[in-house]
C-alpha cells in the first residue's frame, strides 16, 4: 500500500471510530495502533494528532494563509 493510500484509510478509520463507534481521540489512538495503521510522521498516534487530522475535514493539509491588511 503507497504511503498517500496509507494515510487516507487511517484517516477513513479514524473517522469510522469516531463517527459510529463515538470513541474518544485516546481511544481512537488506541485502536488505530493495535490495528497497526503508522501515522504519517512518527512511530505512534497521540490523541492531539486524532483531533488535528479528523479537524481537517478536507482531506488536505491545513495551509496558512497570510493575512489581509485592511486599508
Amino acid at each position: 500500500m503507497a504511503e498517500e493510500e496509507a494515510e487516507q484509510a487511517g484517516r477513513a478509520r479514524a473517522r469510522q471510530l469516531r463517527d459510529e463507534d463515538e470513541l474518544s481521540f485516546r481511544e481512537i489512538a488506541t485502536v488505530l495502533e493495535a490495528e497497526g495503521i503508522r501515522p504519517k510522521r512518527g512511530e505512534r498516534w497521540h490523541p492531539e494528532t486524532v483531533r488535528r487530522m479528523l479537524a481537517n475535514s478536507t482531506d488536505k493539509p491545513p495551509t496558512l494563509y497570510p493575512r489581509q491588511r485592511s486599508v
